[in-house]
């Protein structure tokens, strides 16, 4: 018989599992994997890595002979590692020793923040251990829940003559084999920001580029061009490209901010029209003002993590957002002011700059949709 047995943190103190606040530093560290083999699917995103595969990532290691990631755009969606067993292990922040967890399969939920151990699964930290058929964390809700035969041990202390292999081996030192590393998203941004500056001296690297269909140069100091929607209106897009999922609708005379432009294509500011969705569970309330509660935590165009779903960016921990309605686990919301939105260049007309005109419209605009600049 199958029981299911749920712990939280507090019950089984002895046996600490890293939270998603513990896990933020070795988030922001590029990845390194190394395997004999690597296949790569960029149609579908799918890449797998098969033989004596190795994962680092700050205080992460993961060992397996498969591990299959699926990716959106450049954003990891899930992971399945796969062993005998897979192994993943991780030094939490303040902690004397590794959080070690195997499975014959490991699946990383990136989306909803779950690290799943299937068949002959164990975690343990230190002297202590838990094991089962299956062993599912939550590290949002700091959660355990354990499925099968549940036991509940100390582990044994590794010995000179009883190493544990599978968790303590290294990558193979082998030039021939193949190696890949993984910047994070926004050390890879900043790289970019780095390498444009230096080509061009006379921009600050936190200066916009100025929308270059119109001559004038961002107003002041600002790092914004006052513009209004024109004649027809403008839809939303989640990326530089008319095929691309429509995420909203701004009307005739909207006011907004230009704050990039690429390939025909405004960057801009709004507080009217346009909804995202995020997973419920990493913002508070159902309704009105919420907060983000977690880092990192993807925008998308639609509630689920389908082949139609598009990552619109992210938002950290203590964003305020506006809750627009709740279906299933996600919420819809609308984003802080200063979230930037794809619109054709063709639909905007840009200011010299903000008359008394734009800034009253703008202020307006802001009281009706109850954000704040």
């Amino acid at each position: 018989m199958i029981r299911a047995c749920f712990f939280t943190l507090a019950i089984l103190s002895a046996l600490w599992i890293p939270s998603a606040e513990a896990l933020k530093s070795d988030r922001d560290q590029p990845a390194l994997i190394e395997a004999d083999e690597v296949e790569m699917d960029f149609s579908s995103g799918r890449r797998i890595y098969r033989g004596n595969v190795s994962v680092k990532q700050g205080t992460i290691r993961i060992i397996a002979n498969e591990i299959e990631l699926f990716y959106e755009g450049e954003q990891l969606d899930k992971a399945i590692a796969k062993g005998n067993p897979a192994v993943f292990r991780q030094r939490p922040d303040d902690k004397p020793h590794d959080v070690i967890g195997q499975g014959l399969t490991i699946e990383l939920d990136e989306i909803r923040n779950v690290v799943t151990f299937i068949e002959q699964a164990k975690v343990r930290q230190g002297g202590d251990a838990i094991s089962g058929e299956t062993i599912e964390y939550d590290m949002a809700k700091d959660k355990m829940k354990v499925r099968g035969h549940t036991v509940t041990t100390k582990a044994p202390k590794k010995t000179a003559g009883n190493p544990d292999s599978k968790t303590a081996r290294n990558s193979q030192d082998d030039s021939s084999r193949p190696r890949i590393v993984i910047q994070p998203r926004k050390n890879q941004e900043a790289k970019n920001s780095s390498t444009k500056a230096a080509s061009d001296p006379a921009r600050s690297p936190s200066q916009p580029k100025a929308p270059s269909t119109n001559p004038s140069s961002l107003t002041g100091k600002t790092g914004f061009q006052p513009a209004y929607v024109g004649k027809g209106g403008a839809t939303v897009h989640a990326s530089r490209s008319q095929a691309s999922a429509v995420i909203g609708k701004l009307s005739h005379g909207d006011p907004v901010k230009v704050v990039a432009s690429d390939g025909g294509w405004f960057k801009v500011n709004t507080p009217l029209g346009v909804a995202v969705w995020i997973y419920g569970q990493f913002v508070t309330g159902s309704s009105g003002t919420g907060e983000v509660s977690g880092n990192n935590v993807r925008l998308r165009s639609v509630p689920s993590t389908g082949k139609d779903s598009v990552v619109v960016g992210s938002l950290n921990r203590g964003t305020a957002v506006r809750v627009l309605q709740v279906r299933g686990d996600w919420k819809q919301i609308t984003p802080p002011i200063d979230f930037g939105f794809w619109v054709p260049a063709s639909k905007i007309n840009p200011l010299e700059h903000a008359s008394a005109d734009w800034l009253g419209d703008w202020q307006a605009s802001l009281r009706r949709s109850g954000v704040t600049d």
